[in-house]
């Protein structure tokens, strides 16, 4: 009896255990070996737009070509101008047989210009599984009408001319509410997961533009450039143009011009197809940019706030080049915001071949992905009043890092009413201001090319230098232009002089003002208010570790021509995170003793 008495106990003891709360491990995420949960996107996709094309084996249609590429972002960092984003956080496609099942919604081999305006609406459902908790995001999507999209090089990754471009939006009826939030908690907080569901994304913007691709013809600029301080509005521009005189200059149409007839070798391995010769589509389409979606024109991040230059698109992004070590250490990124001439487009906002653009001598410092990590350097010399930004921003006295910059062009439009080369024998038939006969066909008198595109939004288009194109690793005949050839320079012409603030350069600590010659009274988070502490320690920890190192020496532009414009090297030894020097000195306002 004992015995089993004593069995009987252990069972008991046994079975309190088991029904007690088993061992709990960590996610992988937290350093434990139990698998991160994930989110999944469920919703459908609706298509309106043309008919589909297919391929034919004589009259028989035998497949229809395109697919719905879906990417998604998250939500406070989508590409720019709104956010920073350089790729997408995940991709989904879909087979155009998902939405038109029968051959029978082909386009005909020969169709008409209703059969080509008349929309086919199609939907079907997806379901987006591996989606990362705890991040807010948004859907952005287009339908490849000619099967052109190859999301493994930046010449082909986006949408071009006649692709049907969308988004799950908050309202498809008003593009202008812009992308949905869909929200996922924590891991914490779905430890089996999380599904969103009845997620609706609308196709149905055709795409009126290729992409911008375009040359560059530029001058280096210094790294101590001043603003110009003129209040002559026109000279002012003249003035910050004439310091690199860039251009952005399109292809000719001719396709036996020489550098076409390169560009379209290259691209006919397989990477891009595109059209020079279409000149409403492939032409600079200046128009206001809108990031916030207030509905109102936003003024140029750095020309904005001190000469209230309004921002167009195309908006040009240039972003410094960082090598292996600089990234391994840390080093944050450095962009530059050129502008369009804004005396350019009193007259017209259509240009082919080219457009100016002048390149403000601010850079901008990004230590973190947070938007309000971003901080102008505004080059030593400049007036006590640019130096302290409006007292509106956090802003260091600094030369602008040296080195090259990779150029990002923003610009396209979807959804408009193109107009412009109809026949036509009077003005009157044009059906539209500003537009006249010119020998028999309709011409928009604010177009270099005649054609014009009106209403419609923006099509998250862009090209970017360097590219695949110029890379003889990824194509046989590259194309110069396109290549490490056209990346833009920041030279310093003092190297052996102070940089900044940190290195107390004259024009730094007093500096000319309205009132005469004074001491500069720095803003350095006070911007934030009550968030001050938060946002510097947010912004600052990621460079922290960078704080009084030295900088690195100064070697040529052109390593054949020592002699000539010089920049700062990259540092040659990073060891656990911490890099032999910089080559750029870290604000400030982050590396001042506590």
């Amino acid at each position: 009896m004992r015995h089993h008495t004593r069995l009987l106990s252990l069972l008991v003891v046994m079975g309190a255990q088991a029904c007690g709360d088993p061992p709990v491990d960590d996610f992988r995420s937290e350093g434990g070996t139990a698998p991160d949960p994930t989110g999944v996107i469920e919703g459908a996709v609706l298509y309106a737009g043309p008919r589909p094309e297919c391929e034919w084996e004589g009259e028989r249609a035998v497949r229809i070509r395109g697919r719905v590429v879906l990417t998604l972002f998250v939500f406070d960092n989508p590409p720019p101008p709104t956010g920073s984003a350089s790729t997408a956080e995940n991709l989904l496609v879909m087979p155009a047989s998902a939405f038109f099942p029968s051959l029978d919604d082909c386009m005909p081999q020969m169709p008409t210009a209703a059969q080509r305006r008349t929309p086919l609406i199609r939907s079907a459902e997806f379901q987006w599984p591996e989606i990362p908790l705890g991040r807010d995001y948004q859907i952005r999507g287009f339908f490849d009408y000619d099967e052109d999209f190859n999301p493994f090089f930046s010449v082909s990754n986006l949408p071009t001319a006649g692709d049907i471009a969308g988004g799950a939006l908050v309202n498809p009826s008003d593009p202008s509410l812009g992308f949905r939030r869909i929200r996922f908690g924590t891991a914490r907080q779905n430890p089996n997961g999380q599904v969103v569901t009845g997620v609706s994304v609308s196709l149905g913007a055709v795409v009126n533009t290729e992409r911008p691709i375009f040359r560059m013809e530029t001058l280096p600029l210094s790294s101590e450039q001043l603003l110009p301080t003129t209040p002559d509005a026109v000279m002012r521009e003249e003035m910050l143009w004439g310091a690199t005189r860039t251009r952005l200059v399109m292809y000719d149409r001719n396709v036996e011009n020489a550098q076409t007839a390169a560009l379209l070798g290259a691209m006919s391995e397989g990477l891009l197809s595109f059209d020079p010769a279409n000149a409403s589509a492939y032409a600079w389409y200046v128009r206001p940019v809108d990031a916030n979606g207030d509905g109102v024109q936003d003024l140029h991040p750095i020309l904005g706030r001190s000469a209230m230059i309004p921002w167009f698109f195309p908006a040009t992004i240039m972003q410094r080049v960082r090598s292996p070590q600089e990234l391994a250490a840390g080093i944050p990124a450095v962009i530059l915001i050129p502008t369009v001439r804004p005396t350019q487009i009193l007259s017209r906002d259509v240009f082919y071949p080219s457009i100016d653009i002048a390149v403000p001598s601010v850079g901008v410092l990004q230590t973190a992905l947070d938007l309000r990590c971003r901080f102008p350097l505004i080059p030593p010399g400049n007036p006590a009043e640019t130096l302290e930004a409006g007292g509106e921003v956090t802003a260091e006295c600094s030369e602008i890092p040296t080195g090259y910059y990779a150029v990002n062009v923003l610009h396209g439009l979807a959804g408009g009413r193109p107009i412009g080369g109809e026949p036509c024998e009077m003005a009157a038939e044009c059906g539209g201001m500003g537009v006249a006969c010119i020998m028999g066909r309709c011409s928009d008198t604010r177009s270099e090319s005649g054609f014009n595109i009106r209403e419609g939004q923006f099509s998250s288009q862009a090209w970017t230098l360097p590219n695949p194109l110029g890379d003889p690793a990824q194509v046989d005949n590259p194309v110069t232009e396109q290549g490490n050839a056209a990346l833009f320079i920041v030279h310093d012409p003092n190297p052996e002089g102070p940089t900044g603030r940190q290195g107390g350069r004259d024009g730094c600590a007093t500096a000319p003002s309205a009132e005469g010659n004074r001491a500069v009274d720095y803003t350095d988070f006070r911007n934030f208010g009550e968030d001050a502490d938060e946002v510097r320690d947010l912004c600052c920890a990621p460079i922290r570790h960078l704080c009084g190192l030295p900088l690195c020496g100064a070697g040529p532009v052109d390593p054949g021509d020592p002699g000539g414009l010089q920049l700062r090297l990259s540092p040659t030894e990073v060891v656990d995170g911490v890099p032999n020097c910089v080559p750029f000195e870290m604000p400030l306002f982050c590396c001042q003793p506590e």
